[in-house]
């Protein structure tokens, strides 16, 4: 080891055990996590109202969680997949 050396930023290898984690998310789980978190709880509440089971509610529910899950994919999928830009801690 010379005396330059001791200085030197040591990057982190592109792969390999010590490699920092690549992030990137995979679009349509994106699109299908977002759809079922909206989804769902929309057409549960539909079903078990008082009043009796609900279509409307539940086609707004399903409607509303394609929409978002589809916006959500897209821009998952605009981004590479990789959420976060820049530096992470």
């Amino acid at each position: 080891m010379t005396e330059d050396d001791r200085w030197r930023e040591i990057e982190p290898p592109e792969g390999g055990p010590s490699a920092p984690p690549n992030e990137r998310f995979n679009p349509l789980a994106s699109a299908l996590g977002v759809f079922v978190a909206i989804a769902i709880p929309v057409v549960v509440v539909g079903y078990t109202r008082p009043a009796g089971v609900n279509g409307t509610i539940i086609v707004i529910g399903i409607a509303v969680g394609a929409l978002a899950g589809f916006l959500a994919g897209l821009w998952v999928a605009s981004r590479g997949g990789q959420i976060w830009r820049g530096p992470r801690l």
